[in-house]
């Protein structure tokens, strides 16, 4: 039970934040036999039957970045007849960090750790949501909690995710290179996990090896594993083979921005019209006042040549989250528009954090040192 515990726990907070879909935009039709079960369960359920339901609904919600399911989740678990249970709170902390509410999430963690220090669910998603934050030090210390033999392996996950921000290649890459002759003994669903990590590594330090090991573990086809191997394509100049595997998901705006990307790259006169679809949903975004997709909105506004509010933008949203793509989209706007305020302060937190971006960090200097 606990090893399923985590791995829910590692599946939904670890792609949830940079992909999941808001239930007010960007979803697809959900099957109407979900939709019975919740009407169903409003009526006739316990507290396990319903959030054995929820989960399924956020495994399916982060598999797809489907908002309709996130929403009924969301709706299900305002049904629940014991809110204090510890169980029906960690669930509710990940719909919590689904929303960004990192806030909320955060205080309910705390209060469970309080009453029950070794919940090793609560203490993956807290350190979760501090590196999220770019809280280094207090991700990786609670990361190190997690010292029992049953849960090693995701020890050495958080341990990574957190060391992935932090450390050089040079020191980064031994540990990577252990952790990945051992995935083979994963489950399916901790081998995603692991992938998506080493995949990322990869892209951003253009290591060959690293990711012909990792895509393999990525065979799943759902989105987040697409976006991260999208990545890995554009970085290497597939845009073909990026574009191929991207299509199915253009209903995500992660997935039609990286679609514009490679289609600029190629010189792809469709681009335009894809740039007016993206647009639509992101004035969307903008006349809702939608928090959530701050980086969406950040990396629209960067591949349609509007600088200057793509920097308030991303600014924003380094302001709730710092992880590699909200750095690089950051800088991108930064040197589009040889702003030096925000290069230093991009280069002040590399410094203090310890975080390596041989593509972006050389950059922002050379931008800095010339201004």
């Amino acid at each position: 039970m606990l090893i399923r515990q985590l791995t829910l726990a590692v599946l939904v907070l670890s792609y949830f934040s940079p992909v999941h879909a808001h239930p007010k935009h960007q979803h697809k039709n959900t099957s109407s036999e979900l939709t019975n079960n919740q009407s169903s369960l409003n009526n006739h359920y316990n507290d396990t039957v319903r959030n054995q339901i929820v989960t399924v609904l956020l495994e399916k919600a982060y598999a797809r970045g489907d908002g309709d399911l996130l929403e009924q989740a969301e709706n299900l678990m305002k049904t629940s007849k014991n809110p204090s249970d510890v169980e029906n709170k960690l669930l509710a902390t990940r719909l919590a960090q689904a929303n960004h509410d990192f806030s909320t999430a955060e205080k309910t963690l705390k209060e469970i750790l309080k009453s029950q220090p070794n919940q090793y669910d609560a203490i993956l998603q807290l350190a979760n949501i501090y590196r999220l934050q770019g809280q280094f030090d207090q991700s990786l210390s609670l990361c190190n909690q997690l010292n029992d033999s049953e849960v090693k392996w995701y020890q050495a996950g958080c341990i990574l995710q957190v060391e992935a921000m932090t450390k050089s290649y040079s020191d980064l890459k031994p540990k990577a290179d252990e952790l990945l002759k051992a995935t083979s003994r994963l489950s399916k669903n901790d081998k995603q996990w692991f992938g998506n990590i080493f995949l990322e590594v990869a892209t951003r330090f253009n290591d060959q090896q690293v990711a012909t090991q990792a895509i393999p573990l990525l065979a799943t086809d759902n989105l987040p594993n697409t976006l991260a191997k999208a990545n890995w394509y554009i970085a290497q100049q597939q845009y073909q083979t990026a574009l191929k595997i991207l299509e199915p998901y253009r209903y995500h705006d992660g997935a039609l921005y990286r679609i514009i990307l490679a289609k600029q790259k190629l010189g792809d006169h469709s681009t335009n019209k894809d740039l007016s679809e993206l647009s639509l949903r992101v004035q969307t975004l903008l006349k809702e006042q939608d928090h959530i997709h701050l980086r969406e909105q950040a990396q629209y506004l960067w591949v349609s040549k509007q600088y200057q509010e793509g920097l308030k933008i991303a600014a924003k949203n380094w302001d709730m989250q710092r992880e590699n793509e909200d750095f690089e989209v950051y800088a991108e706007l930064a040197l589009a528009s040889q702003d030096r305020i925000s290069a230093e302060k991009l280069l002040r937190w590399s410094t203090i954090t310890g975080y390596q971006n041989p593509t972006y960090l050389p950059r922002l200097k050379q931008m800095v040192a010339v201004l």
